[in-house]
């Protein structure tokens, strides 16, 4: 009889062939995504599908934030650069071209290669319009990260935006005055 566990698996792999899993594993998601949310458009129509597409990207940034902050052993991000961290490490946007930069007391992030947007163009669907999508995951992973950071759009689809940057997203963190 032979045994073994995924950790077994997991030590025989170079270190670049963790980050292509790691990749892949956010490819999944993002295949997952887009079946899941084609099935209900299908079934309840588009606006009904994104209505219960934003809560859930609600509650996965949410999610997604707590995980992050576990694996990194901290309970708040404090820092710009810290956020632009903990976005690169997501598993879905770095499947996306993310980019992530500090500017001016600023962090900017940016999707510059969306391959479900650029799938939908293929096959004639046109562009989703996602930007309410993003809203709500980006208030769902940036609160739980601090609930002083704001943010806001640059510019997402249904936005109209330049070839290789699909969405762009300014985040600040407010200082608390008070204390």
């Amino acid at each position: 009889m032979s045994k073994w566990s995924n950790t077994d698996e997991y030590q025989k792999l170079s270190k670049e062939e963790l980050i292509e899993l790691a990749k892949m594993y956010g490819r999944f998601a993002l295949t997952l995504d887009g079946l899941w949310f084609l099935g209900v458009e299908a079934m309840y129509g588009m606006d009904k599908a994104i209505e219960i597409d934003r809560e859930v990207w609600r509650q996965f940034g949410r999610s997604e934030a707590r995980m992050l902050k576990k694996f990194l052993f901290t309970d708040s991000v404090s820092r710009l650069e810290e956020i632009c961290r903990f976005y690169l490490l997501t598993p879905v946007f770095g499947n996306l071209g993310a980019q992530a930069e500090v500017q001016d007391g600023r962090c900017y992030l940016s999707v510059t290669d969306c391959h479900p947007q650029k799938a939908r163009v293929k096959k004639g669907m046109g562009e989703f319009p996602c930007k309410t999508v993003g809203i709500a995951y980006f208030d769902g992973f940036l609160k739980e990260l601090n609930p002083d950071i704001q943010y806001r759009c640059i510019v997402c689809p249904p936005d109209e935006h330049t070839e290789g940057l699909w969405c762009q997203w300014e985040v600040w963190i407010e200082k608390n005055l008070e204390g």
